[in-house]
């Protein structure tokens, strides 16, 4: 059964081959034959087959090319785009270095500029000490202005009458000097009509009063010295 198969394998191999044959082959009359065979288009399925796999080649080798060339301007992009990124950031860097140096110039010269002002006077030497008139400082008895005696100001000036008396008897020390700085400064935030009425001379002369008052526990503690 095998031998049978193989030999109509072959028969049908043979046919083909001859019909092929006897399609393509013309003698020496046809046109475009030399010696049987037909060299015109189309000649052979061998000539066909061949033209077609040279047309395939050179397809893809078309494609191949312009693969590469896609690949270089890929490759340039990005190339360019890791320059600009690298740029950038050196760019940024020069800008920090910049703006750091430009802030460390700045602070050097409030510096310099610091160091050539006077140093601050004390607040004594700013706001001198009442005189014997307004303040006894053995007895501790203050001389209020009149615009200081209404009843907004009377807790106010028992806390400071009392801190006074107790600086007279027992000698300045920093908790009676903190009781009358904090006392005056309180007078001071309060708006009296008494204040409100006063001229401009007059309000200076009322805020000079209450800043001396407010450091007189430092003046007494500097007379120690």
């Amino acid at each position: 059964m095998g031998r049978l198969v193989q030999a109509m394998v072959a028969a049908v191999a043979l046919l083909s081959c001859s019909d092929c044959m006897a399609q393509w082959y013309g003698g020496w009359g046809g046109y475009g034959n030399w010696g049987g065979y037909y060299y015109g288009e189309g000649s052979t399925p061998y000539s066909s087959a061949v033209r077609a796999e040279a047309e395939m080649a050179k397809a893809l080798g078309q494609e191949a090319e312009s693969l590469a060339r896609a690949a270089e301007t890929n490759e340039r992009a990005r190339s360019q785009y890791m320059e600009n990124q690298a740029r950038f950031v050196e760019l940024r860097r020069q800008q920090k270095v910049y703006i750091e140096a430009q802030k460390y110039k700045r602070e050097e010269e409030a510096r310099q500029k610091f160091a050539l002002r006077p140093p601050a006077k004390p607040h004594t030497v700013m706001y001198p000490r009442l005189s014997a008139d307004q303040l006894d400082p053995q007895t501790g008895h203050i001389h209020w202005p009149a615009y200081f005696l209404t009843p907004e100001f009377e807790s106010e000036r028992k806390i400071i009458e009392e801190a006074l008396k107790e600086q007279a008897e027992h000698g300045p020390e920093a908790r009676t000097s903190k009781i009358l700085f904090d006392a005056a400064y309180r007078m001071e935030s309060i708006r009296s009509p008494s204040m409100r009425s006063l001229s401009s001379q007059e309000y200076a002369a009322a805020h000079k009063f209450l800043k001396s008052l407010a450091h007189e526990g430092e003046h007494a503690l500097e007379a120690m010295k």
